[in-house]
């Protein structure tokens, strides 16, 4: 039978045909056998018993493993059905499941169709379509440009070193090959905490060659600042290629300094992307085309940690993290002109406040925003990132001179500038970790906690943590940046409302993420059981760590490859059990009754001074009982109502009382009854009239 069956990838009109028949036919032959005499025949024929079993169980079997792909493809957590009573009473977990996979193929549907853009990892390359969106300041001049290209295929695609933000990976560094070493190259892994978590960490390769630097002697010597060539007469080459990259560095072979830049995009990547790297030297400049140079750049360690070339930044301490995670290069002899704007105190230290106190140029600083991953770059932004580099040098020029005038002999600004530069070029590129207890680090929920001015209740605050656990997972998973998952606007307005169904975590977002479109449904279940957690108790919940009990873990790669799921998610995916500690002492019902009692008689006063003992009459009164005597001969009762009249009834002779004995219970008509009065006076309060009535409730 199996070789009747088309092969769908050379026809699948046919094999979808076949299918259907098979399906058909099954179905026929399911609909003869009478659901309500099945018992009787399973007792006929012990072989139609058996055969019965065997295919139910085979059915449920594959029933279960569709369920468990389908439910890693959709991010939504489902169990496996052992019997017939377990799929009857659980198969809401199955209506979820279903319900996701119609979600997602609403979705493709709509990208089909074009109603919606696809995902960019889909798209081919072409050329990108910039959009342009201007601010102007007050006096009309331009302040910013923000330039993004829609259809960027995503670089990391091409990279060769895959991106792996996992937070159990263990550290990769990049550098293989040490120049200019004086110590090996050390890859020890040290054990360190951090937010109580337990993490390795590799040192720093080239620690010892920044502890030990020898600075060269042409620093700390005044000589007139060689002047720039002109901006507009002069070119910056374009290199994205091996052989451009080694003739750029034969240029360098001669070269004291050499003034470094580069042009990060973060947007659409979890930790970011160096896409550019500028290089400046006194004669020429350089636009390195970093995306399609990545495993290539290691070559410049050749010259970067060249202790006699100085390396000229400003503000270099992403730069030197940036090069470390992205290319494994590393500066020994950095010179950070930043510390030199506080170290002379200057009113302001930014790079255009130099770029216009020593060179008379306004850096046009709009395209700071710009999507420095379009490729061809356009030549505003071209000329934009050259300029951050070409004036540099002359600049370090004037810094130095400025240093060594107001240092004296000792040249003691220059050395403190040179320390602190040091001590930057030695921090080290380290995993984030991730602080599901506290929140604490650059990227837990503590910092946007902090910011939301409104007061969230205890299912509110679970809710909250649980998704912004599941957006730091998710932007891990993807590659992608926490602000492109769910922004944190998006993210308060789940957190207010708390939808528990697909369409109200949708509406919550507008314009609704792709992530969180393709997750609605999971994160619906999450809401639902970060609110149900609690309830149950808000202290178990912060004690452990929270489960994406709703998994959200979803891999838009899994649209053109529905197998690929990590093993890590479907770890993440096992629901973690926590027990409740009883007290036996609550059930001691002994116990509680003479805590009563001990609570009782402590609450209990005996004794009182306006009515004497409660429980026992005094026998020699106090002055404080006298004095009660007195008050209480004084007490009378009056009532603030007025129209009351007084009347005095008559007396009546008393009833003589009728023995009756003390086991007998005799019933007296209600109109035989009698009431008994005492022999004195009775006073009577007659009712007000209606009309003061009415007169009483208007007031």
């Amino acid at each position: 039978m199996s070789s009747e069956i088309p092969d769908p990838t050379l026809n699948f009109k046919q094999y979808q045909a076949s299918l259907f028949k098979a399906l058909v036919s099954a179905a026929s032959a399911s609909n003869a056998l009478p659901i309500e005499d099945m018992g009787f025949y399973r007792t006929l024929d012990k072989e139609f018993s058996k055969g019965i079993d065997h295919v139910g169980s085979r059915l449920l079997s594959i029933s279960n493993n569709l369920l468990q792909k389908c439910s890693d493809d959709t991010g939504i957590s489902a169990k496996d059905y052992e019997d017939v009573d377990d799929v009857v009473d659980n198969f809401n977990g199955v209506v979820d499941v279903v319900d996701g996979l119609l979600e997602r193929t609403d979705l493709c549907l709509d990208e089909m169709v074009g109603r919606v853009h696809k995902p960019e990892s889909f798209l081919q390359q072409t050329a990108p379509e910039v959009t342009q969106v201007s601010q102007k300041s007050q006096n009309g001049k331009l302040e910013y440009k923000f330039l993004h290209a829609k259809n960027v295929v995503r670089p990391q695609i091409k990279f060769k070193d895959r991106i792996n933000n996992s937070l159990t990976a263990p550290i990769e560094r990049k550098i293989v090959y040490k120049p200019h070493a004086k110590v090996p190259l050390d890859n020890t892994e040290t054990l360190e905490m951090d937010s109580g978590s337990i993490v390795y960490s590799l040192p720093h390769p080239y620690e010892y060659e920044i502890k030990h630097l020898e600075y060269p002697e042409h620093m700390f010597k005044e000589k007139k600042p060689e002047m720039y060539k002109p901006f507009d007469k002069t070119s910056a080459t374009w290199v994205d290629t091996e052989e451009g990259l080694r003739k750029m560095m034969d240029t360098f072979e001669d070269v004291e300094e050499l003034a470094v830049d580069l042009e990060y995009h973060n947007y659409r990547s979890y930790l970011g992307f160096t896409c550019l790297m500028q290089i400046s030297t006194r004669d020429e400049d350089f636009i390195i085309d970093t995306l399609e140079l990545r495993d290539k750049m290691w070559l410049l360690n050749e010259y970067f940690a060249d202790p006699n070339i100085v390396k000229i930044l400003h503000g270099a301490d992403s730069d030197i993290i940036w090069l470390q995670r992205d290319f494994g290069l590393y500066i020994v002899n950095l010179f950070d002109t930043y510390f030199v704007t506080k170290v002379l105190e200057f009113p302001h230290h930014s790079l255009a406040y130099l770029l216009k106190k020593y060179c008379d140029f306004d850096a046009d600083k709009k395209y700071q925003l710009a999507d420095w991953r379009i490729r061809p770059v356009p030549e505003e932004m071209f000329d934009y990132a050259r300029s951050d580099t070409h004036y540099l040098p002359y600049i370090y020029d004037c810094l130095r001179n400025e240093l060594l005038e107001k240092s004296g002999a000792n040249q003691n600004l220059l050395r403190q500038v040179l320390q602190r530069s040091a001590e930057l070029s030695l921090h080290k590129d380290e995993k984030e970790i991730y602080d599901v207890k506290n929140g604490l680090g650059p990227g837990g929920w503590k910092n946007a906690l902090d910011k939301w001015k409104y007061r969230m209740n205890d299912q509110q605050l679970s809710v909250f943590k649980q998704l912004h656990y599941w957006r730091d997972h998710i932007a891990r998973e993807e590659d992608e940046s926490v602000r492109y998952v769910l922004p944190n606007h998006m993210l308060f307005a789940l957190v207010e409302k708390m939808p528990i169904d697909s369409a109200g975590v949708i509406g919550c977002c507008n314009p609704c993420p792709l992530l969180v479109r393709v997750n609605a449904q999971a994160l619906a279940l999450l809401i639902q059981r970060a609110k149900a957690d609690a309830l149950v108790g808000a202290s178990q919940t912060e004690e452990s760590e929270p489960v994406e009990k709703a998994s959200a873990v979803v891999n838009t790669n899994s649209l053109q490859n529905p197998s690929h799921k990590s093993q890590e998610s479907k770890q993440q995916n096992q629901p973690k059990i926590v027990k409740k500690k009883l007290d036996p002492s609550a059930f001691d019902l002994e116990k509680i009754a003479a805590d009563r009692k001990v609570e009782a008689s402590r609450l209990l006063k005996k004794t009182s001074s306006l009515f004497h003992s409660l429980l026992t009459e005094s026998i020699e009164p106090t002055p404080e009982q006298n004095l009660a005597d007195q008050i209480r001969a004084t007490i009378k009762l009056t009532f603030p109502c007025e129209g009351l009249k007084v009347k005095v009834a008559p007396k009546t002779p008393a009833v003589p009382a009728v023995e009756i004995p003390a086991d007998e219970h005799v019933f007296v008509p209600t109109t035989e009854r009698e009431t008994k009065r005492k022999d004195s006076d009775v006073v009577v309060l007659n009712s007000m009239s209606q009309k003061k009535k009415k007169q009483k409730r208007a007031q």
